[in-house]
Parts: structure tokens; C-alpha cells; sequence
């Protein structure tokens, strides 16, 4: 699973994005519950914002606002 795979959709899934990152389905759920990775719980699924992953693996350069919130820190 690359993340060129997931241009035009909102969300993964957990196992996409154990895939991606390498990590156990478990470990993933574990850090969605911890709120390390933000998620959105649909029935019993979990699915995960696309923009997240994409922001962590520095695909997307940060924007004006993101930088003005780091300063403002």
C-alpha cells in the first residue's frame, strides 16, 4: 500500500494503514484509542483520515495557519 493509492479518498482502514505503516492491525487500534492517530468509528470499523497519513509521511507541506499555530506555541 502506497499512499499515491489513496489519492481521491477521504479515509483508510485499519488494515491499509498497518500495511502502510508496517505496524500490527492491533498496534493501530491501540493508537487510535490512545489518540495517537485521529479515527472515525463507522458500525464496527475504524477508518482514518487519508490528509493525516499524508501530513505524517510529509506529502503535504504544512500550510500557512499549521505554521502560525507552531509559532504561536
Amino acid at each position: 500500500m502506497k499512499t499515491d493509492e489513496m489519492n481521491g479518498r477521504l479515509f483508510a482502514t485499519v488494515p491499509e494503514v498497518s500495511r502502510l505503516l508496517r505496524a500490527d492491525d492491533r498496534t493501530i487500534r491501540r493508537a487510535i484509542a490512545d489518540g495517537q492517530i485521529p479515527g472515525v468509528r463507522l458500525g464496527t470499523t475504524w477508518r482514518i483520515p487519508v490528509a493525516w497519513l499524508r501530513t505524517q509521511a510529509l506529502l503535504d507541506p504544512p500550510t500557512d495557519s499549521d505554521e502560525a499555530a507552531v509559532d504561536a506555541a
